[in-house]
């Protein structure tokens, strides 16, 4: 899981030009809103957990011209000691047009490989695909913001679990939905 999770993130980077040649470009990062990320979720029965190891900040932290995202964070998703998903929080350059579906595109193409799903959480737009191998991949948007959630668990699904979430993100003054993407059926 967690290979996969750290392999996700990676192929991201790539695609979104932080792996890309040019030249470097200074720029002051938007920083990640860490209020986003709820300490506990599910009536305590799962603790997010901030990935601070070298690789993982140092993957964010990349300074290229081209890069779409400005600052990155990952938390580790746990039930007591397991393991069973990621959130990444991503806030995006300021000159990003995410009302656009084709930049939006440009950051799910690598990473939602497969058949998806446009589904609505709490009012919020999400899409999300299955794995063959049971991990639950929801990506969602916010102003200025990116968000993936990887999920294998046999107790919750990845779709309950990004509710979960999208509902306490919803409390915080951080967070600013776009507007409307695409019209309820």
């Amino acid at each position: 899981m967690r290979l996969r999770g750290l392999a996700a993130l990676l192929s991201l980077l790539a695609a979104t030009g932080l792996a890309g040649c040019g030249q470097a470009h200074r720029y002051t990062p938007q920083p990640v809103p860490v209020s986003l990320a709820p300490a506990a979720l599910l009536h305590d029965s799962l603790h997010l957990y901030r990935n601070t190891a070298p690789d993982t900040l140092a993957a964010f932290r990349q300074d290229r011209k081209d890069a779409l995202i400005s600052d990155g964070q990952l938390w580790e998703i746990r039930r007591a000691d397991r393991l069973i998903g990621t959130l990444e929080i991503t806030t995006v350059k300021p000159n990003i047009n995410l009302a656009k579906s084709s930049v939006r595109d440009s950051f799910t193409a690598p990473i939602l490989v497969g058949s998806r799903s446009d589904i609505r959480l709490a009012g919020q737009e999400v899409e999300t695909v299955q794995s063959d191998d049971g991990v639950a991949t929801v990506v969602w948007f916010g102003k200025g913001l990116f968000e993936v959630l990887q999920v294998k668990d046999t107790i919750v699904t990845g779709a309950q679990l990004a509710q979960a979430i999208i509902e306490f993100q919803q409390t915080q003054a951080a967070w600013a939905p776009l507007p409307q993407l695409y019209s309820p059926v």
